[in-house]
């Protein structure tokens, strides 16, 4: 099989899954297929159901577990999610300036409005770091963390925009466990703590905290990846009101 044709296979399988998603067929949480499930229901190879799940969790349809399978994150609502691709230190920059606007306060939110099904999402979501990673799957499971602080927040807006930012969100991870190989279990300490911190002040409900602790955070994240600070030019002291 030549390459255009696999990449032709490739496209038209990923677009035949993304339906199954988008039409509300796989709903958030499904569990899909495995990879030779697929390649059976679909007469193709397994190389182009690799190719077509990459894309699918590159757009943030869809999520791994290590040694569970590929998960559905937004069902129904899956739709476009594109922003620019990460292309240089600048972009890196900006992708965690946004996220410090967007995250801090979906943590906050979250400290207000969650639920005991949310706190057991975030558990399981922190749970998973100690089970073991290597570098590709640690920037998932993070991912897969944050987005649980976003679902806690009650307001779909936030999940959607972490999902639309799954591929720059991963990319940065997967590019600190690269950078940080030799140190990788202090990394995933550090890591393990500052959620721990997150998910404390979520549970107990203190939305002050809560922001603080993500702030710091993703802070934190940033420089360990770009190994300076950015000292933002204005930060929010407090997080926004849930009114």
């Amino acid at each position: 099989m030549s390459a255009t044709q696999k990449t032709k296979l490739s496209q038209k399988l990923y677009e035949t899954l993304r339906q199954r998603v988008e039409s509300g067929e796989w709903s958030q949480g499904t569990r899909i297929p495995t990879e030779m499930e697929l390649a059976s229901q679909h007469a193709v190879s397994r190389p182009v159901v690799r190719e077509a799940l990459v894309r699918l969790r590159d757009d943030g349809v869809i999520s791994s577990k290590r040694g569970s399978g590929s998960y559905v994150l937004n069902g129904g609502n899956a739709g476009p999610r594109k922003f620019r691709e990460i292309e240089n230190v600048a972009d890196v920059i900006h992708a965690f300036e946004f996220r410090l606007s967007v995250e801090c306060d979906a943590a906050a939110l979250a400290a207000v409005r969650r639920g005991e099904a949310d706190l057991q999402a975030l558990y399981a979501a922190h749970e998973a770091f100690g089970q073991g990673v290597d570098d590709d799957g640690f920037g998932d499971l993070d991912f897969s963390f944050h987005l649980a602080v976003a679902q806690a927040s009650h307001n779909p807006m936030y999940s959607t925009t972490m999902s639309m930012l799954h591929r720059q969100i991963v990319f940065g991870m997967r590019l600190i466990g690269q950078f940080s190989s030799s140190g990788s279990r202090t990394r995933l300490d550090l890591v393990e703590s500052e959620h721990t911190l997150i998910i404390e002040a979520i549970a107990t409900q203190n939305e002050q905290h809560a922001y603080d602790a993500m702030f710091e955070h993703l802070s934190n994240s940033r420089r360990r990846l770009l190994g300076f600070d950015a000292v933002p030019d204005w930060k929010r002291h407090q997080p926004t009101s849930p009114g």
